[in-house]
């Protein structure tokens, strides 16, 4: 006779196991890498944009409060910090699925150009958070005029 453990044995089982064995170490290893790690990659996610005269950078902030995040300017840096704070959970809820993640971010851009920081501008709306920085003069493309002898 058989037991009831071999007849609902599935093989597959210690594979899905073993993968997610494997990407909680994974992800554990990347955490030093530039902060939260959720499904999507490094957060918060960001677009950055160049034009003749600046970089612009948007990241996407959803749920964090203006008063958590900190920009600062280094030579060619841009830093971005901030916190996503956990909502408060009540002792009787149960959820079924949590994937938002939550806790303390850094972001470090670094640029070619040296940055004019005395008019790096900063916009924060509707979650999204974006950074104008303006190339100093000295560092734009200047076109030089070929002359013919």
């Amino acid at each position: 006779m058989i037991g009831k453990d071999l007849i609902s044995y599935d093989p597959l089982d210690r594979f899905f196991d073993i993968r997610e064995d494997f990407d909680n170490a994974m992800k554990d290893i990347l955490k030093g890498f530039g902060g939260p790690i959720s499904s999507r990659g490094v957060f918060p996610v960001a677009d950055v944009k160049e034009d003749e005269d600046k970089y612009i950078v948007t990241l996407e902030t959803p749920g964090i409060d203006k008063k958590d995040l900190k920009i600062t300017m280094k030579d060619s840096s841009l830093l971005v910090e901030g916190e996503k704070k956990e909502e408060k959970r009540e002792e009787n809820e149960s959820y079924l699925r949590v994937e938002r993640s939550y806790g303390n971010f850094r972001r470090v851009f670094n640029f070619d150009s040296r940055l004019n920081s005395g008019k790096v501008n900063a916009e924060f709306k509707d979650g999204i958070l974006t950074v104008t920085l303006p190339k100093s003069e000295k560092e734009k493309p200047k076109e030089i005029e070929v002359k013919v002898k």
